[in-house]
């Protein structure tokens, strides 16, 4: 009998990063409900994707996300909203939203990867209070990785690149 090749895969979790900030308290409320995140169908797959040229993608056989990719964005956009926010009631899909939230927020990524040497995510996001009122905003952010870097860097920019996200949203909502 030959001997097996399979690699038993690496699986990645995304997690919340912290941001220095001034300490200032925002009395304004905040309170959101971050609905489903929209992906790219590729971004769906559990393996990681590598895109070596700027037309080709890769899927990594043996790297890949600890759960679904839009739940992982989901939970750490989030928890660093909650954190930037100060502001504890929020709500995110798949759960029911809750009653008395300002925000309904919308985010649809277009690039969630590693290109060459550097991590990029693309997205847009929406946001709309109970007045009908809304904000929009576009966000792209490129962190370039050291030459020899692995996969526990990789994953510590992609955290890094959506605390800036969760930031630039924050920021929108705070001073509407």
């Amino acid at each position: 009998m030959p001997e097996s090749t399979h690699v038993e895969p690496d699986y990645f979790l995304l997690s919340d990063f912290y941001l220095e900030q001034n300490d200032s308290t925002f009395k304004r409320d905040c309170s959101f409900y971050l609905r489903e995140i929209e992906l790219p169908r590729y971004l769906k797959d559990p393996r990681m994707i590598f895109r070596p040229s700027e037309h080709t993608i890769t899927f990594r056989e043996s790297k890949r996300w600890g759960e679904p990719l839009e739940d992982g964005l989901s939970r750490v956009l989030s928890l660093n909203l909650h954190s930037l926010l100060n502001f504890t009631n929020y709500s995110i899909f798949p759960n029911r939203r809750k009653e008395g939230l300002l925000w309904d927020l919308s985010i649809s990524f277009s690039a969630f990867e590693k290109v060459d040497d550097r991590v990029l995510i693309d997205s847009k996001w929406f946001a709309k209070d109970k007045k009908n009122s809304s904000l929009s905003g576009s966000f792209k952010h490129e962190i370039i990785l050291p030459n020899d870097a692995d996969e526990f860097e990789e994953i510590e920019a992609f955290n890094k690149a959506l605390a800036y996200l969760a930031k630039n949203i924050a920021d929108q909502l705070i001073f509407q």
